[in-house]
């Protein structure tokens, strides 16, 4: 028993030590990642960051799209807010006035243009319209408050959250959004992607609130194991250096002593909570997520994901078409066709286009086409007449599951539809490009660089998902979240046999 204890101790010493700071950053990265609205307000400046996630030729999701509100100017709007520019993108304006503080508060999905002077944007933390030369926010009948598509059907509003419709009226001055029921399609039966069903669990919004809290216990465990477990480790290699300072060594003695008493106690208390985030947390990256990217299963009985809403945090984006008379309903599971009045159950389209797991990010209709962008890739959609090909190349596409692959050549962030001019298209790395190939496009001014920063929130999914280390090691970043993964559990096992083993020493001495 003690030889197989001095094997258990060598493994979880020197993985615990060589593993410390990246569960440290783990814990508090996650931590940070739970609670966005509480987090919102804090930017960080981008030029303190590596060279990738600094704003040059409009990369980094800066633009999601654009609206004309005359012959010679339009908004823009994105992970920048929203900005009044010209025909030609030669001036921007700052229109950002009436958001909260920080560029999470002004992260904009779409904005619509209603009469010559109207404006409604859709935010992740709720519907903004813009009055006296400021943003104000819109009280609407849900708590849900990311937004995520508008669209415009005669005298009528229609926005869209993750799990609801709803719908105001122009007569009234959209003072008022009433609930449109969305049914299920005929015969589903409610399933939930495996990937999002992992993520709740990993995250603790599987069980609501109290899960989350729970979840950062184990964050702030994780944080306590990884400092307790260095200290033990450099105290004794402090102590042969101090030998003359007897108050010092015997505190340092002290501290170590407490120290070791509470890595055994938080380690067991909390080994079990640790074990299920790390375990599910490896499927949340590539390569680990791509197997699982187009599974679904049955939502877990009396968790979050069990919502009697068919379309609980399913829908991404909504477009109408006024020759065929109808919407195209973009959800997680795919697209559907909608009634013009919303009240029929959506069927889904036979042929679906590649869209990534990380959502839509374009969708528009181009004559009898339609035009959907996403990391998957750009493409031309005509479910009608059978026909998928690939945006740039022409090339016919060979339809497959949408959710088959997260990546794909190209990670579409948004797009631009330009009357007499070829449209821009923007990739999350690249930046702005046109069909064509050239670079016309023109750079980012100061202004908008210097107002838009990055969120706190976002710098800790960077951190979470180890992509902050890309610039040094490549797409070898993505081995980080799985390789720590398992080395995790290693250590949580190790540690928890450790301790039966002591504590079945300790309970066998005692009987002596």
């Amino acid at each position: 028993m003690s030889r197989l204890y001095k094997v258990f101790r060598k493994y979880h010493k020197w993985l615990g030590v060589a593993l410390a700071f990246f569960f440290i950053f783990f814990a508090l990265s996650g931590i940070v990642l739970n609670h966005r609205g509480t987090f919102s307000k804090v930017d960080i400046k981008r030029g303190c960051l590596p060279r990738d996630y600094r704003y040059s030729n409009w990369n980094n999701a800066s633009i999601r799209g654009a609206i004309p509100v005359s012959s010679d100017s339009m908004l823009v709007y994105g992970n920048i807010g929203v900005w009044l520019t010209d025909s030609q993108f030669s001036t921007f304006v700052d229109l950002n006035q009436g958001f909260p503080k920080g560029i999470d508060n002004r992260k904009i999905a779409d904005v619509e243009v209603v009469g010559n002077d109207d404006f409604f944007a859709a935010t992740l933390f709720g519907l903004y319209r813009y009055c006296n030369s400021k943003w104000q926010k819109v009280k609407l009948p849900i708590a849900e408050e990311r937004m995520v598509a508008l669209e415009q059907q005669g005298d009528s509003l229609i926005v869209m959250s993750r799990s609801h419709l709803m719908i105001g009226l122009a007569y009234d001055d959209f003072q008022t959004f009433h609930m449109v029921p969305l049914l299920a399609p005929n015969g589903a039966q409610k399933r939930i992607s495996l990937f999002k069903t992992i993520w709740f669990i990993h995250s603790g919004k599987v069980w609501g609130i109290p899960g989350k809290l729970i979840v950062d216990l184990g964050g702030v465990a994780m944080i306590l194991l990884s400092i307790t477990g260095l200290f033990y480790f450099f105290a004794p290699k402090l102590l042969s250096r101090i030998k003359t300072k007897l108050t010092l060594r015997t505190r340092i003695k002290r501290a170590n002593r407490w120290s070791y008493r509470w890595h055994l106690n938080i380690g067991i208390f909390a080994a079990l909570l640790l074990l299920v985030v790390t375990t599910t947390g490896m499927f949340l990256r590539p390569p680990l997520l791509i197997p699982i990217a187009s599974k679904s299963v049955k939502p877990i009985k009396g968790t979050t994901l069990d919502d009697s809403n068919y379309w609980s945090d399913n829908l991404r984006d909504l477009i109408y078409d006024s020759h065929r008379r109808f919407f195209l309903l973009a959800t997680a599971e795919g697209i559907y066709a909608l009634s013009p009045d919303l009240r029929e159950a959506p069927v889904k389209f036979a042929l679906q286009p590649p869209v990534s797991v990380m959502g839509i990010n374009v969708f528009w209709q181009e004559g009898p086409y339609y035009v959907v962008g996403s990391f998957s890739g750009l493409y031309r959609w005509n479910p009608f007449e059978h026909h998928l090909s690939d945006y740039l190349t022409g090339e016919s596409v060979q339809p497959h599951s949408t959710l088959r692959s997260p990546f794909g050549a190209l990670a579409i962030a948004g797009g631009i539809r330009l009357q007499n001019a070829v449209n821009v298209f923007f990739d999350y790395n690249s930046g702005a490009f046109t069909p064509k190939g050239d670079n016309s496009f023109p750079e980012m001014p100061q202004e908008v660089v210097s107002k838009s920063g990055i969120s706190l929130w976002n710098l800790a999914l960077e951190i979470h998902t180890w992509r902050i280390v890309k610039f040094l090691v490549s797409d070898f970043y993505i081995l980080v979240v799985p390789l720590a993964g398992i080395l995790g559990v290693v250590i949580v096992l190790t540690g928890v046999v450790m301790w039966i083993i002591r504590y079945s020493k300790r309970k066998k001495s005692k009987k002596e």
